[in-house]
């Protein structure tokens, strides 16, 4: 297997081959050169097992990607064509986290049910993989996390990857979504090939339903998008180490045919956290504050109905600014009190109640009620 230095080295030979075509005027060849050299310093990088200089060579792939990239070609028009059409390059730094996410569900309060729900999508077919094999029963695929904003989709994909030991591919919207004509497509592609690579790996799209709209009401350009998710989830039969894992703030915006049993195997609800997950959430945010003895997780978890875990954090982090900001100004420090809270409550209301009316009526305006009942009984 080649090691980091050959890499390095040749990448360093196309760069410099790079530049004297450049300042030739060849612009062609040196773009082509550049994102050569690019993807040299990317698997340098990729095998480098001294933090410093593989930090390096990361820092020269982007470099030299990007200026490769901005050399003789023009973005295509949304849904048009282009002449040259170069494979993207995603460094598998930017898209695995270096480090195991660091939260379990331990750490999330309340989602018990959720919790079990994912265990035994996820969790169970990875960890005990003998006996899913005896039943026939395959891991992998996919399960698609939907519900209110703020209640803890995210948290709960990274702790799903931290209980089955598995690489977490974190892959934002932002990241594939290009302007290039046909680059989205290619980076899907290069996100699941990244995965096959791992023993175990979770890939994560956050903000599902932006990449994978209904195709009647995209672009020619989106609709490629989603027909290259249908190929590469239903490749998934071919190796079980590899679990699609979704979020999305609006399903019924999500194509039906990723949908399907087979690709999405479950769609999981993350309901707004009840009144034992709202006194469990404030207990971890309460923990790191100085508080008076009047403040308790109990009491606050009564004020706060349909309010998200993001809302909950946001009122610690407003009530904490009181007292700290009249330290600003000259007084003298105090802890937080009470009423702290409740100036802050007097004033923030809850994020979810504008989703839930547009979730309601966007259900049932696609007839999918009995998809998305959860949805529906949000509103009872």
């Amino acid at each position: 297997m080649p090691k980091s230095s050959s890499f390095a080295a040749e990448a360093r030979g196309l760069a410099k081959a790079a530049k004297a075509a450049e300042q030739t005027g060849n612009i062609e060849k040196a773009r082509s050169l550049y994102l050569k050299a690019a993807d040299k310093f990317n698997q340098a990088s990729s095998l480098n097992p001294d933090k410093l200089d593989k930090n390096t060579q990361h820092g020269l792939a982007k470099h030299f990607y990007e200026h490769g990239r901005s050399l003789g070609k023009q973005p295509a028009s949304i849904g048009g064509s282009s002449q040259v059409q170069d494979e993207p390059i995603l460094l598998k730094d930017e898209l695995i986290i270096s480090e195991k996410p660091d939260i379990g569900f331990s750490d999330i309060g309340g989602l018990d049910s959720v919790k079990e729900d994912m265990k035994k999508a996820i969790i169970y077919p990875f960890t005990h993989k003998k006996l899913y094999d005896y039943y026939n029963q395959k891991s992998g695929g996919g399960v698609l996390l939907y519900g209110p904003p703020g209640c803890g989709k995210t948290m709960i994909a990274k702790a799903a990857a931290t209980e089955c030991d598995a690489d977490f591919i974190n892959v934002e919207t932002s990241t594939i979504m290009s302007k290039w004509v046909g680059e989205s497509e290619k980076s899907i592609k290069q996100v699941f090939s990244i995965a096959r690579d791992c023993n175990r790996a979770i890939i994560f799209f956050d903000e599902f339903d932006a990449v994978a709209g209904r195709r009647g009401e995209l672009e020619d350009y989106a609709k490629r998008i989603v027909n290259e998710l249908l190929q590469q989830m239903d490749g998934m039969d071919k190796n079980d180490n590899i679990l699609v894992l979704a979020a999305t703030n609006e399903p019924w915006a999500i194509d039906p045919a990723l949908r399907r049993p087979g690709r999405f195997k479950k769609l999981i609800f993350i309901p707004p956290p009840d009144l034992e997950a709202r006194k469990a959430i404030f207990n971890i945010y309460l923990q790191k504050l100085p508080l008076e003895n009047n403040v308790d997780a109990a009491t606050l978890s009564k004020k706060t109905d349909m309010y998200s875990g993001a809302d909950i954090k946001a009122i610690c982090d407003d009530a904490a600014e009181i007292p700290l900001q009249e330290a600003l100004e000259g007084k003298k420090a105090r802890k937080i009190a009470l009423n702290d809270f409740s100036t802050v409550l007097s004033s923030r209301r809850s994020s979810i109640i504008p989703w839930q009316r547009l979730a309601v009526e966007q259900v049932r305006k696609s007839g999918e009620e009995d998809i998305f009942k959860e949805i529906i009984e949000l509103e009872t």
